[in-house]
């Protein structure tokens, strides 16, 4: 008959290094914290367990974070829950060319897909998207951020609509405006002109891309006004019309009002009770992280899971290498 294993210390220092061994490897169903890659000096990325019900293999989900927020903030949003649910990958960043404020400069220097970050985070998208290792399905990479963060998410998925197959736009000001606008009365922006001359000859690409954007109704920070404006041009690079009524999306107490545009192609939410701050749901917590407001990841989770244009729904979902 074998012994059993005795609960002492050794032991205790055993499973230990067996759960730091998991974080620092990048296994599934851990973090794996401040890792150099795709031209960022700190990323945490998770890596669920599962894939994604749809396409081939796991989904990628890039988060970038507002200003005067660390990415360790994220750690604690309830991205994981997210992640494993859908089969995604989450990859949090920490810009490297930072604005005042430790802001994404979303209103200054070069809008190119070879300038600054935004050739940072397609090399990101990329690096992780080749690594046959992480399983993850390149029809399946979206990009979605808060702030600052959610403005350079917007310019980056226009820049590179071949690479990004959906965006999550929360709490951003418009593309186009200045760093006055994030913090006073609303600027007008022509995203749809903006957005469409970012993308130059792949702007053939967003006719299979989809945009999402949200904005916490409490928010005293960021004018709303910027998710009607925002939503509206995304719509007019598709060429979409909005749909009549509206949806209300639910996570126990918590509540969201919902707006679609044709096919799925674009989707505002309206974050009951939250302001300024990522949405992460019940439990989440952190500076600029609200636990008043659905989980907007496992939104962004459905929302590209439902609507995804890229990959092929006449088949079910396969494992990478099959």
């Amino acid at each position: 008959m074998p012994l059993k294993p005795r609960r002492g210390p050794l032991r205790r220092l055993l499973v230990a290094a067996a759960v730091f061994c998991a974080a620092t490897t990048g296994q599934a169903g851990s973090w794996q914290q401040n890792v150099t890659i795709g031209g960022f000096n700190d990323v945490h990325i998770y890596t669920p367990d599962n894939n994604s019900a749809i396409g081939h293999g796991k989904a990628l989900l890039i988060v970038l974070h507002g200003c005067v927020q660390p990415i360790d903030n994220y750690v604690n949003a309830n991205l994981e829950d997210a992640a494993e649910e859908f089969g995604m990958v989450v990859a949090v960043p920490e810009a490297m060319n930072k604005a005042g404020y430790s802001c994404w400069s979303y209103w200054q220097g070069t809008r190119s897909r070879s300038a600054g970050d935004y050739k940072n985070l397609i090399n990101l998208a990329n690096t992780l998207s080749g690594d046959a290792n992480r399983g993850i399905d390149p029809d399946q990479v979206y990009i979605a951020g808060l702030s600052s963060g959610a403005s350079f998410a917007n310019s980056t998925a226009c820049l590179a609509p071949d690479v990004f197959a959906g965006m999550g736009i929360s709490a951003g000001p418009s593309i186009g405006t200045s760093p006055n606008g994030a913090l006073g009365p609303c600027e007008t922006a022509d995203v749809t002109s903006r957005c469409s001359g970012y993308a130059g000859s792949y702007a053939s690409h967003f006719a299979t891309q989809i945009a999402s954007i949200a904005h916490g109704e409490a928010d005293t920070t960021v004018n709303r006004c910027y998710k009607e404006q925002n939503a509206e041009g995304m719509a007019g690079v598709y060429g979409v019309e909005q749909l009549p009524g509206i949806n209300s999306v639910t996570e126990g107490s918590r509540t969201a009002a919902e707006t679609l545009w044709q096919d799925g192609r674009v989707s505002m939410l309206s974050l009951n009770g939250v302001d300024h701050s990522w949405s992460g749901g019940e439990g989440a917590s952190g500076g600029y992280i609200s636990s008043t407001g659905i989980n907007y990841a496992r939104y962004l989770g459905r929302y590209f899971r439902d609507n995804n244009k890229r990959v092929d729904r006449n088949r079910g979902p396969i494992s990478p290498g099959e």
